[in-house]
């Protein structure tokens, strides 16, 4: 999955407001989309009008006259066929399509299209290859008349892919650093929970099954350090911590026959694989895997810890949010959210996406195949956890498992009769695990994952005996980003 700028630490409580320029409330700027540009300006790879230096310019796109203002677009898609959202010259995106759509009806000039700091164009999130967005949000400067701009973008995007609306918002609006809230979907086959993994067998998703499974999302909220639910990140990297504050399972649905069900999860945001990591991991536990206490500990331990990743069908990006946007500028502009679209959102879900990932997994077994290759394949979960806890009680790590699952900043007192049970449950379970990994001869795998994570120093360590070159890997994770 690509990859942008990390993210500060982010904690549970007391988030201050995003920065917001000075002059975020002042008349939008009067620069028009005929600003003299140089001749050369368009030339090159990714222009949206698909204009190369060898064609006549007289055949480029008239240019509008009229004055860009300051805009976010909500829209929407189906991932499959693209290579991201992010523009990349050579391959077909998300990014690419939009922009060339907004060109071809007018919104942005031939001179100003192909470059995107001309527009100030920012993005709410990135999404990798196959991944879809229900929610998704760009901002720019375009010019909105002759009016039908809305209209005319639609009409000239591909199929399964919808702006929902144009809104007006502040000169200094920023899609990614003025968003404080992100939201996903996983939706996820009901028969993936049956331990025996079979879809024909009958099994049923019961009320019992959805409240372990919310038990088990549940363990996921609040502040935690997640290196161990996503790649190239050290445990002891600011980035790692991050605040999830809610993780949800629905009631079953059907689709085309099948019943599904969404699990939702709400953060501020999140790296790389990991909500895919997350999801896997609860699978895990669900079907009987590993225990609660496994997703416990990778939770809390500096330790590896073998967290599966989910296919990628079932993810995409929900909502966008800007609370803190909305509180400081709703009575300058209106309030910018999903909700004043979400009919045309739950529709687009349910006609485009919802069927999608149906028919895939109906077409390609995307699932059944990860279930019988990654939870249940050749390396062991159980064991690669055992050797992972024989290693942290060598190297004599305190961990709290009271300290999970609490939605609220109000523990149970250290010496109740709840938080000395979970200490008990999961002390007797990570020694079971070092007795199982001392008799087995496990030790905790050292492959080119914690490589890539490890220091300059560690990766010496490993590697002293060989003449292979040192290098060290540095940590570049995305803060709102779930790509592959």
């Amino acid at each position: 999955m690509s990859s942008e700028e990390p993210a500060a630490v982010l904690v549970e409580k007391d988030e201050p407001a995003p920065v917001v320029a000075d002059d975020a409330v002042k008349p939008t700027a009067t620069e028009s989309e005929t600003d003299k540009v140089p001749p050369d300006a368009t030339a090159g790879e990714g222009r949206a009008t698909g204009a190369t230096d060898e064609e006549d310019p007289s055949k480029r796109a008239p240019t509008n006259p009229h004055k860009k203002r300051k805009v976010a677009l909500t829209f929407a898609y189906v991932g499959a066929g693209y290579a991201g959202m992010q523009r990349n010259p050579g391959v077909r995106t998300i990014e690419g399509e939009l922009e060339a759509a907004i060109a071809r009806a007018g919104g942005i000039s031939d001179a100003n299209a192909g470059d995107f700091s001309k527009v100030q164009w920012t993005r709410a999130a990135r999404t990798d290859k196959g991944v879809s967005a229900v929610g998704q949000v760009i901002a720019l400067k375009m010019v909105l008349e002759p009016p039908g701009m809305l209209e005319r973008i639609n009409e000239a995007l591909p199929d399964k892919f919808e702006v929902f609306g144009i809104d007006r918002v502040t000169n200094g609006f920023n899609a990614k650093t003025m968003c404080d809230k992100r939201r996903y979907e996983y939706v996820i086959p009901t028969w993936a929970f049956n331990p025996n993994g079979s879809p024909e067998d009958g099994f049923e998703f019961t009320e019992e099954i959805r409240q372990k499974v919310n038990r088990v999302l549940g363990n996921y909220c609040g502040t935690h350090n997640f290196h161990n639910f996503t790649v190239k990140v050290r445990p002891t990297d600011p980035q790692a911590k991050r605040y999830i504050i809610s993780f949800d399972c629905s009631e079953p649905f059907e689709v085309d026959g099948e019943r599904f069900v969404r699990c939702v999860v709400l953060g501020q945001s999140f790296m790389l694989h990991q909500i895919r990591k997350l999801i896997g991991t609860m699978l895990a536990v669900v079907r009987g895997e590993i225990s609660e206490n496994d997703q416990k500990f990778a939770l809390l331990t500096h330790q590896f810890a073998p967290t599966p990743m989910a296919p990628e069908l079932g993810l995409f990006l929900c909502e966008c949010v800007y609370g803190a946007y909305n509180n400081r500028f709703g009575s300058v502009h209106e309030k910018f959210e999903l909700a004043k679209h979400g009919d045309k959102s739950e529709a687009f879900k349910r006609k485009h996406v919802y069927t999608h990932i149906a028919r895939q997994e109906r077409e390609e077994n995307t699932m059944r195949n990860w279930i019988r290759d990654v939870l249940q394949g050749e390396r062991s979960l159980r064991n690669q956890f055992d050797a992972g806890m024989a290693a942290s009680i060598a190297a004599e790590e305190q961990l709290d498992p009271t300290r999970v699952g609490q939605r609220s900043k109000k523990r149970p007192a250290p010496e109740s009769d709840v938080s000395r049970g979970v200490r008990d449950s999961f002390n007797t379970a990570m020694s079971e695990a070092a007795e199982r990994a001392k008799a087995k001869k496990l030790k905790s795998s050292f492959n080119d994952r914690n490589l890539e994570r490890a220091d300059a120093g560690q990766v010496a360590t490993q590697k002293r005996m060989t003449e292979t070159p040192q290098v060290e890997v540095k940590s570049h994770i995305p803060s709102d980003e779930l790509s592959e």
